[in-house]
């Protein structure tokens, strides 16, 4: 018996296989969860965010006396887009 004969049944006496497929479904039930919980999250405080992009980006805008109002817009814009892909994370609401 070779030696890698010995490792392969070494391993299916480990059960090795099915150790590590039950390790991935358990990953990918965690990472499902995970999705979801934060899609809630940010349909929750979605209000919370939009206040405080609005802040900051007017802060910006008085130090800089609108120089950079175009991109402020367009990156409030790019995180509310954020928010809605996060949203559309959580459990169905049915």
């Amino acid at each position: 018996m070779t030696f890698m004969d010995k490792l392969k049944s070494k391993a299916e006496e480990l059960d090795l296989q099915g150790k590590a497929d039950r390790l991935v479904d358990a990953a990918i039930r965690a990472a499902q969860q995970s999705r979801e919980k934060i899609g809630e999250l940010a349909d929750e405080n979605r209000d919370n965010v939009e206040r405080v992009l609005d802040k900051a980006g007017a802060a910006i805008d008085e130090r800089t006396e609108g120089k950079y109002a175009v991109k402020i817009t367009r990156a409030k814009q790019r995180v509310s887009k954020g928010v809605d892909k996060l949203t559309a994370q959580r459990p169905s609401q049915g």
